[in-house]
């Protein structure tokens, strides 16, 4: 199993977004996944599942998160794609779009926000083992919300 989990944001209007910024976020939560799927393949790897985490903001754009919001949307086409194309191999692809998340990102980004009131890391790792045991083969999504 390969989980591609990259997050990065910097939440600003949209006429305050910097070039450098925007590439920042899209090199991170997009060219990451990609290329570690891409090189791992090239290299003769092969995975029964490939998860790849999006956001929930990739699904509905959020004021102020333009850059995150556009990326996530990006992970989830492309994890479409990769569904498609790697099923011959017998490879899953499972696309996660988590809701509000109690990470380290999270914190820095709402540093008053209680962390007890969202859903923690432990409830996405939940899902992923899920999808990972034999009744996981059943579950058959393209983009699985994952919400408190």
């Amino acid at each position: 199993m390969l989980v591609n989990n990259a997050g990065y944001t910097n939440p600003v209007p949209l006429q305050q977004v910097k070039m450098a910024d925007f590439e920042k976020t899209i090199n991170v939560n997009l060219y990451g996944p990609f290329t570690i799927v891409k090189t791992l393949l090239n290299r003769g790897n092969r995975f029964d599942l490939i998860v790849n985490i999006a956001s929930t903001a990739g699904i509905n754009g959020r004021s102020g998160w333009l850059t995150y919001s556009a990326s996530k949307a990006a992970v989830i086409n492309m994890s479409q794609v990769m569904r498609e194309e790697l099923s011959i191999y017998g490879t899953r692809v499972v696309c996660l779009s988590p809701g509000r998340t109690a990470t380290d990102l999270r914190k820095t980004l709402a540093p008053d926000e209680d962390p007890s009131t969202i859903m923690q890391p432990e409830h996405v790792a939940q899902v992923i083992n899920t999808m990972s045991s034999p009744v996981g083969r059943f579950i058959d999504s393209e983009n699985i919300v994952v919400r408190q």
